[in-house]
């Protein structure tokens, strides 16, 4: 048996043992309903039409009520205008939620709301009220109607709207960067479970009598990738079958899904490869957490600095780094701060780090994990591997 043939058993194995578990498939479903969620509560959402308003007007509604009804497009409302006999009438309904507001025209305008809503259409009504103090106040002055009309013809204000699309790109990153990290941590700290648990029962010194170390750490690396990937499938599932039907994504999400999946394929071979060469050096599982929490501290500082800074010039420099890269690109990619040449640079560095890791760590592994007794240090096993090479 070569040495893919026994990688591939391995990862079989691993992958088998992984859909055996219930927690993955709580996860998938967990983030398949998520993920469906958050393409088709937008679009549900996005279908409303204007928000329809019931306003009572006690007095003399004939300026008021259709300078009211013509703001109502501004605020994204459709406001009704229902004539009221007296003002007694119109506190009720208002209190019983009849209407939304209520306006009591007069010398002493008043405007009657239940307290905390309906700001937008409150400043539409005193807006009304402006306009028909003002209209009045020139008509005492002498104009005539088609004067004031004239006063009131003022071409409306153009409003342009500079990056409308900042916050769901910041959604769409800090959703896809969320997705990644849990992701990355879960398995990581799966491999060194599965590499420590095999080490004190003495499982891997029975597997290296027929496997060597390389195929063993890295069967185990690729049998967990691909159950990691294939959770990550799941998540991006209802945002790819919406995109492929002609549906619409927040810009930028469709090169960050597709950037995501690179820089996760190659960021679980770096962490997973580092994580199963660290827990071979434990002598019980209960020692995982400390000796991977500098992996962990790495991975949760950099889903900060992606949420936080992932456009500063921290976030260009981190863009470039192997072990925080995986979190970092994906983000820059989705709020449209990446570069070509960032990208094709970062790929370039993690692929050359994996294989670094791949080298150094295959030694260290097979070294550790049939040494036991005492949990060894890095140092030691990194010495050794010296002593030998000289």
């Amino acid at each position: 048996m070569n040495a893919f043939q026994a990688t591939w058993l391995v990862a079989g194995r691993e992958l088998r043992e992984s859909f055996r578990r219930k927690t993955t498939w709580i996860i998938i479903a967990v983030l398949l309903v998520g993920s469906t969620a958050a393409v088709v509560i937008p679009d549900l959402v996005g279908k409303d039409g204007p928000t329809s308003y019931d306003v009572a007007v006690v007095g003399d509604a004939t300026t008021f009520g259709p300078t009211l009804v013509a703001i109502g497009p501004a605020i994204g409302a459709e406001i009704s205008i229902t004539k009221i006999a007296d003002a007694a009438d119109a506190r009720a309904r208002v209190d019983h939620g009849d209407v939304a507001v209520a306006v009591l025209l007069g010398d002493d305008p008043t405007i009657i709301v239940r307290s905390g809503e309906h700001g937008q259409l409150v400043g539409a009504a005193s807006q009304a009220l402006a306009t028909q103090a003002l209209s009045q106040a020139l008509a005492s002055a002498g104009l005539s109607d088609a004067q004031i009309a004239k006063v009131f013809d003022i071409r409306p204000v153009r409003l342009e709207k500079v990056a409308t699309e900042t916050a769901s790109r910041r959604g769409a990153s800090f959703a896809l960067s969320l997705v990644l990290y849990l992701l990355s941590l879960t398995v990581m700290i799966q491999v060194a479970n599965g590499v420590a648990t095999e080490k004190s029962n003495r499982i891997s010194e029975v597997l290296l009598a027929v496997v060597r170390p390389g195929p063993l750490l890295f069967g185990k690396v690729v049998g967990v990738g691909l159950g990691g990937i294939a959770v990550l499938a799941a998540a991006l599932t209802p945002p790819v079958v919406k995109l492929a039907v002609g549906g619409n994504l927040p810009q930028g999400l469709g090169g960050a899904l597709a950037g995501s999946m690179i820089w996760f394929v190659l960021g679980l071979a770096l962490f997973l490869t580092l994580a199963g060469s660290l827990g071979a050096l434990v002598e019980r599982q209960e020692e995982v957490s400390s000796v991977m929490a500098p992996l962990t501290t790495i991975l949760v500082a950099a889903f900060i600095v992606a949420q936080s800074s992932a456009d500063s010039s921290l976030g260009t420099v981190l863009a470039y780094v192997p072990l925080t890269s995986p979190l970092m690109v994906p983000t820059r990619v989705a709020i449209g701060v990446s570069s070509p040449l960032e990208l094709v640079v970062s790929v370039v560095l993690l692929i050359l780090a994996i294989g670094l890791v791949v080298r150094v760590g295959s030694r260290i592994y097979g070294r550790a994990v049939v040494r036991t007794g005492r949990r060894l240090k890095l140092r030691d096993v990194l010495a050794s591997f010296d002593n030998r090479v000289a």
